[in-house]
Order: C-alpha cells, then structure tokens, then sequence
C-alpha cells in the first residue's frame, strides 16, 4: 500500500486549487470570446475539450501514477469549484440577468405574453370582418 506523505498531500491541494482556477479562468475567458462570435458552438465545443484535456493531462502528470493523490487532486479540484460557484453566484445572476438571453431589455416572459397579444388582437379582427 502506497501511503501518502505530507509533502505528496500539500502538491495534491495546490495542485488541485490552481487546476480549478485556471479551469474558471479559460471559461470565463471563453464566454466573454463568445458573445463576440459568429459561431459560439464551435468556440464552446473546442473550449470545453481544451478544458478537460488540460485538467486530465495536468492531474495525471502530478499524481504520478499514484492512484491516492489523483483522488486527492481531483477532490480539492471539485471542492474548490463548489466553493467558488457558491461564492459566484450572486455574480452570475446579475450577469445573466442582462445578457442578450433577455429580449430588449424585457423580462422573458414578456415576449411570450406579446405574441399571445397579438395572436388575440389577430382572431378579434376576424371575427369583426
């Protein structure tokens, strides 16, 4: 059995907590890239693939065919993310809150509920004629 030793532990955090924010970083860098692209889909596809390549290649080259610290690497890894999207999230709210999602600065309900004006509006002039 192949133990862990204090200096193994201390890599397998940082390394973990530097995975999760250059994980964060390249994703915010790629939404921001995509509000300006004329092919988002492409751009998300090759972003999230280049995210994950990277997150498995860096996790495998530090763990060092040590099944123990790439456990370890990838628990900090998913704590770091949930530590860091509970403290986001007011961020991502208000961000979302005033992206291009929302029609012409409407609420999103409010498209539907003018389409349902207008198919109203449509059937009372047909019944006038």
């Amino acid at each position: 059995m192949n133990l862990l030793t204090g200096a193994d532990i201390l890599i397998s955090l940082i390394v973990g907590f530097v995975l999760c924010l250059i994980y964060f970083y390249l994703l915010w860098r790629t939404m921001s890239i995509v509000r300006k692209s004329t092919h988002p889909i492409i751009i998300l596809f090759f972003s999230g693939a280049l995210r994950i390549f990277l997150l498995i290649f860096i996790a495998l080259l530090f763990a060092e065919q040590n099944m123990a610290r790439l456990l370890l690497i990838f628990c900090v890894f998913m704590l770091t993310r949930f530590l860091l999207l509970k403290i986001m999230k007011p961020t991502f709210k208000k961000e979302f809150e005033k992206s291009e999602i929302v029609y012409h600065n409407e609420k999103p309900n409010a498209l539907k509920s003018g389409l349902k004006r207008a198919g109203q509006a449509k059937a009372r002039k047909k019944r006038s004629k």
